[in-house]
Parts: C-alpha cells; structure tokens; sequence
C-alpha cells in the first residue's frame, strides 16, 4: 500500500482510541472500490477537465477491480458533465465490471433537458434516489445531497421553488456554500438518515455514509444544511465515516470522530486518473488510492 508520511499524518485520528489491526494478522473484513466524478461528455477540454478522457479512465478502474475481489463498486456522482446522450457512453466501460456498481446522483447528472430530469435515476439503474444496504457488520447509506436543489429539478415544479428560495435565504445571510452547484438534504430524507442509523445501531451495525456533496471542512462546495447533517453525526456514534466527491480537488476532515473524504474528480488532469480501493475492517477503513488519489488509513471512533 503506498501511503506516504503526509498522507499518514494527515489521517492520524486519534488512533489511540480504537484497537490496532496487526499487520499480516488475520482480519474479517471486505473490500470496495470507489471512483468520484467521472464527469464525461463529448465536449472540449476546459481548463484542468479532460472530459473525452474519463472514457478510458474509468475503463482503467474498472480493468482493476476486475482483477480484485469486491464486495462491490461505487461511484460517489457526476456520472456525466451533460447532456442525455453522455449516459450512453460512460455505461460502456461500466458494462464490462464483473461486480455490481452503486450510483450517487451528483448535480451535474442533471445537466439535461428538463423533462428528462426525473428520469436520470432510472436511467442510472438506481431503485432509490437515497438507499441503505448491509454489509459485513456495517450499514451503507447512499444519500441524495441534490435533493433541495435549483438543478434537479423541472422549472414551474413546487421542488424548484422551494429550492431557489432556500438558495435565497442561504445567499442573503450569507452562508458560504450558497451556490447554485450545491444542494441540500430535504427534511424527509434527513429524517429517514437518523432513523435508519439509529436501527443500524440497535442491530450493532457501524455506518459508512456515501454522499455526493461534502460537509467537512468547511467550504464553498459543502452541503447547503451541512450543520443539521453534522448534528446527525454527533448524535448518532455509530457513523464512523463519510466518503463522497463533487470537489474536484479533494479534501479532509474528522469531526466529531469522523473522518470525512473528499476524493478526487476522475475527469481533471489529461494524464492522470483517480479511483481507490477500500478496504473496510471492524476498526478502520484503509483507502489505497491510485494516480491523484491518496492512500489514507481511517480509524473509526470508538
């Protein structure tokens, strides 16, 4: 695994709170492959998105955990950059994985025409726009961070109402996240979050969140209700991690015990690519990255 001193010293987490995993021991665990942004369209490059490029990029990922044994695949949003045609495309290289892929909506996902907004879900094979599954003593929730959103939904249509107002209010007391990129958890879907988190937690089940847009640390491309989703996590032990994407850049914070991972954008750079795999123990997750994306060990809060 190759993790350099920074990476480890940017991941330290108070590893004293959680027993170590000995090296060359015996360890229950699975493991998963994660990519963030593909972002593929048939357009020019602009500057750093290589948009053409991701085609073979997710190729190369996928050519990889094929060579693995995976519990399965995600991918954390932004499927395409726009455009209806794109999903055709970037499905080809998916097609030839031998495990099964778990799809995020991402905001640029809903770069199509209005009336195809409703059906990019579908479209994407996904049962649910949010969802949670069990996996080897862990519960995985795939959340909808475009679920109040100005983007995802048809104009005249009561969501997007709701939404540009929110975008509004956000933009008037000057909430730095206030951009149109951006999205929120609506209160329903915040409401089934903490539920399905608190019955994970009576069946002794650790959760592991998969979201599209980031809520730590703070910066423009956060959740819009970042703080009510972090107040989720303070109340409820049991999350013990948050990986998502949307920040093409990549980022990293622990709050409340809880480590949070922005990867990389796939479709930056015209050389490079960026996917990992994780593998998930009882006590941490350890991330191996590959091209932009760093090797990172997450030690689970006690």
């Amino acid at each position: 695994m190759n993790v350099t001193r920074r990476s480890f010293l940017r991941t330290t987490l108070a590893a004293a709170a959680a027993p170590y995993v000995a090296r060359g021991a015996a360890r229950a665990g699975f493991e998963i492959g994660l990519v963030a942004d593909a972002q593929y369209a048939d357009v020019e490059d602009k500057g750093t998105r290589f948009y053409r490029k991701s085609l073979a990029k997710l190729g190369e990922a996928v050519e990889h955990f094929n060579g693995r044994e995976l519990a399965f695949c995600a991918h954390l949003g932004d499927l395409i950059d726009r455009e209806w045609k794109s999903f055709d495309e970037i499905m080809r290289p998916l097609a030839r994985s031998r495990h099964g892929w778990h799809h995020l909506l991402g905001n640029h996902d809903f770069e199509v025409l209005d009336e195809l907004k409703s059906k990019v879900p579908g479209r994407m094979a996904m049962e649910a726009r949010y969802r949670s599954f069990d996996r080897g003593g862990f519960c995985f929730a795939i959340l909808d961070t475009n679920d109040v959103s100005t983007y995802a939904h048809a104009a005249g249509t009561p969501e997007r109402a709701v939404a540009e107002a929110e975008l509004k209010r956000l933009t008037e007391t000057k909430v730095r996240q206030a951009k149109p990129w951006n999205g929120g958890i609506g209160p329903v879907q915040l409401a089934w979050f903490e539920r399905r988190c608190a019955e994970a937690r009576e069946r002794k089940l650790k959760v592991i969140v998969l979201a599209h847009h980031p809520i730590a640390p703070e910066n423009e491309h956060n959740l819009w209700n970042a703080p009510a989703v972090l107040a989720v996590l303070e109340r409820q032990k049991n999350i013990v991690a948050w990986l998502n994407g949307h920040n093409h850049a990549g980022h990293f914070a622990v709050v409340h015990g809880v480590p949070c991972v922005t990867m990389h954008g796939m479709v930056e750079t015209a050389a490079t690519t960026a996917y990992a795999t994780a593998e998930v123990l009882p006590d941490r997750l350890i991330l191996t990255g590959h091209g932009r994306e760093p090797s990172r060990e997450l030690v689970f809060r006690a």
